[in-house]
C-alpha cells in the first residue's frame, strides 16, 4: 500500500459547486479517494474506490471529449452504485452529475451542475500526475519505477511515453543484483546521460537517485 496525499478538484465559477478527489492510498491497481461534492447548499463526502484502468478510460474519454465536443463518460466506485458522469453538450456545454455514496447509505447525495469546460483541462493534468503513482510488485519494477519518476534525465515523464527509460532499467538492476555500491550506479546513470542520452547530466542527482536504488530491498 502507498499512501498518498493529494486533492485533485474540479473547477468551477461558483462556490456553491465543487467536486474534488482526497487521494489517500493505492493497493496495486485500486486507488481510493474521499470523493466530496457540493451541490444546491448541500454537502456530501464518501470513499470512493477505482481501478488505474477506470482512471485512464475517464481521462481518455474527457481527453476526446474536448477535441470533439460531445460525449460522455462514467467512472463508478468498485464497492457501490455510487458514480460521477461527465457529459458534453455538441456546444460545448458540460454537465457533471451523479451520486456520492452508494444507495445503501443513510446519507447519499444525487448531484448536478454545470462547471466551466476550461476546468477539464487541469482536471486531467492532475489525473495524469497521480497516475505516475505505481505500487512495484518486484525489485526490477522499483528500479524502473525510480528512473522514471525521479531520475528522468531529460524532463519528460509529464509527457512521453512510459518505456522511454525502460531501455536503462536491466543495467541497473543487473548492478543493484551484484551489490554495486551507489557511487558505482550513480556513475553509470551519468554516463547514460552524458554518452547515450547526449545530455549535459547531473551527477550530483544520478548520487541521490542511486541511494534510493541501494535501498531497496
Amino acid at each position: 500500500m502507498i499512501e498518498i496525499d493529494d486533492i485533485i478538484e474540479l473547477k468551477t465559477n461558483r462556490e456553491s459547486e465543487q467536486l474534488s478527489f482526497a487521494t489517500r492510498y493505492l493497493v496495486q491497481i485500486n486507488f481510493t479517494f474521499d470523493l466530496t461534492v457540493i451541490s444546491d447548499g448541500f454537502r456530501g463526502t464518501s470513499h470512493f474506490c477505482v481501478r488505474r484502468d477506470q482512471i485512464e478510460k475517464m481521462c481518455s474519454d474527457l481527453t476526446t471529449m474536448r477535441q470533439v465536443i460531445s460525449g460522455n463518460t462514467i467512472i463508478e466506485d468498485n464497492d457501490s452504485d455510487a458514480n460521477i458522469n461527465f457529459q458534453m453538450k455538441p456546444h460545448g456545454q458540460v454537465i457533471v452529475y451523479g451520486q456520492v455514496g452508494g444507495s445503501h447509505e443513510e446519507n447519499y447525495l444525487k448531484f448536478s451542475f454545470e462547471p466551466d469546460q476550461t476546468g477539464i483541462e487541469p482536471l486531467l493534468t492532475d489525473f495524469h500526475k497521480l497516475l505516475k503513482n505505481e505500487e512495484p510488485t518486484n525489485l526490477y519494477e522499483a528500479i524502473d519505477l525510480i528512473l522514471w519518476k525521479d531520475w528522468d534525465p531529460i524532463g519528460i515523464n509529464d509527457i512521453a511515453p512510459r518505456d522511454e527509460y525502460q531501455s536503462y532499467t536491466p543495467t541497473i538492476f543487473k548492478l543493484k543484483t551484484i551489490g554495486a555500491d551507489s557511487e558505482t550506479i550513480a556513475k553509470a546513470l551519468h554516463e547514460i546521460e552524458a554518452v547515450t542520452i547526449g545530455v549535459l547530466g547531473n551527477l550530483d542527482h544520478c548520487r541521490q537517485v542511486a541511494d534510493k536504488i541501494v535501498t531497496l530491498k
